[in-house]
């Protein structure tokens, strides 16, 4: 039988060909069937479907698929039935936000879950009655980097302007005077992720537990992210993930 981290691996080599769906649904079947020790007698015992509705499935003998047999296969693989058709109806991100949660250990799966719950029930019990976002208070390391904590404060931004109001998702209040003359001890830096971020805009990049502002300098593969406070590169374009957003306040 699969292992469990043969499972949770799987999630990020499916593919997506949304044009034709039925050759999505064969090619994400096939790279399920390819792993190590997995037969299709064992895939159709997981999936509680016959053999022959498998095989109809991934040799093209069948042009459809009765959803049934789409949510057992999804259930088996354990992956959403977007994720296993290709169908679009979950945004990219949301679908990678999945698949880096099945790699996690369960524990940290459990810790994520409460932060969501968390955030979602504060805001929700907030009384700003517009628009209010969370706002994190990090320490200040010895080398100038921020320290992420848990010290949340929420913010009214309902007062800002319509076209960047929507755009923040979150803040961050400076604690020192080391990222001068940019910013100073006490102010709150917003910060978006609707899009990626310009040449020449400020962002916040993410590593382990630490926060630094970068500089986004250069385009495509010469991208660079330099930080503000000593001229330094921190970044290069591959490691663009770990950007949490640009400042846009």
């Amino acid at each position: 039988m699969i292992s469990d981290t043969e499972l949770r691996s799987l999630s990020t080599r499916l593919v997506a060909e949304p044009d034709d769906y039925m050759r999505s649904f064969r090619r994400n079947i096939s790279l399920y069937i390819d792993q190590k020790e997995i037969t299709l007698q064992e895939v159709a015992e997981r999936a509680d479907i016959s053999i022959s509705t498998l095989k109809s499935l991934l040799y093209g003998n069948s042009d459809n698929c009765t959803l049934t047999t789409a949510v057992k296969l999804a259930k088996a693989f354990e992956v959403s039935v977007d994720e296993l058709v290709g169908c679009g109806t979950i945004s990219p991100q949301t679908c990678k936000s999945l698949q880096t949660m099945r790699q996690l250990p369960e524990s940290f799966t459990h810790f994520v879950r409460w932060c969501i719950r968390f955030h979602h029930d504060n805001l929700k019990s907030h009384n700003v009655a517009k628009r209010a976002i969370e706002i994190m208070n990090p320490d200040i390391g010895g080398d100038g980097n921020l320290k992420m904590t848990n010290r949340m404060e929420f913010l009214d931004i309902s007062e800002l302007n319509d076209d960047v109001r929507p755009k923040i998702f979150m803040g961050i209040r400076i604690p020192s005077d080391m990222y001068a003359p940019y910013y100073f001890e006490g102010e709150v830096i917003l910060i978006a992720n609707d899009r990626v971020p310009k040449e020449r805009e400020r962002i916040v990049f993410s590593t382990s537990n630490n926060l630094w502002i970068l500089e986004k300098r250069g385009t495509g593969a010469n991208t660079e992210y330099i930080s503000i406070r000593d001229g330094k590169t921190m970044a290069k374009e591959k490691d663009i993930e770990n950007i949490l957003g640009y400042i846009v306040k």
